[in-house]
């Protein structure tokens, strides 16, 4: 059992999770609804954000996935209109996908859905929060 330090980050780590949990998955579920997409969509939307077209290979990659589920995920997203399949320029075997304009939008009002605060955080007064967006931005690489 952590004694000391490293039972007061387990116990703001257990708070902080539980708090997304809480609210995330089911945001994901409604987000995923309204834009007529799978919750692993949102999450390659997110990631594809860039703007720069991404290798398939890559995005299995970094989504920690079979290539194959790249696929069906691309499948979707291609389906709403919302990302392309090119090849790239200098290796034809490499298929790269893009957000298109519409996958843009699609992602800008994900983003500005999934950033609204949790009504549980709400709870809590100007000064607590205050003093928490200050704890939480001491953490090193902690703000986005």
């Amino acid at each position: 059992m952590p004694v000391g330090k490293d039972a007061d980050a387990a116990a703001v780590w257990g708070s902080l999770l539980r708090l997304f949990l809480s609210v995330q998955p089911r945001r994901f579920q409604t987000i995923a609804a309204r834009e007529g997409i799978t919750d692993r969509a949102i999450r390659a939307l997110l990631h594809l954000g860039d703007g720069q077209p991404k290798p398939m290979r890559e995005l299995a990659e970094d989504w920690l996935c079979d290539a194959s589920n790249v696929t069906g995920i691309v499948d979707g997203l291609e389906a709403r209109g919302f990302a392309v399949r090119e090849l790239h320029a200098d290796d034809r075997r490499v298929k790269l996908v893009r957000l298109t304009p519409a996958g843009v939008a699609a992602r800008e009002r994900i983003v500005a859905e999934l950033a609204q605060p949790s009504p549980l955080l709400l709870q809590l007064g100007a000064d607590d929060l205050r003093q928490l967006r200050l704890l939480l931005e001491r953490i090193p690489g902690g703000t986005v």
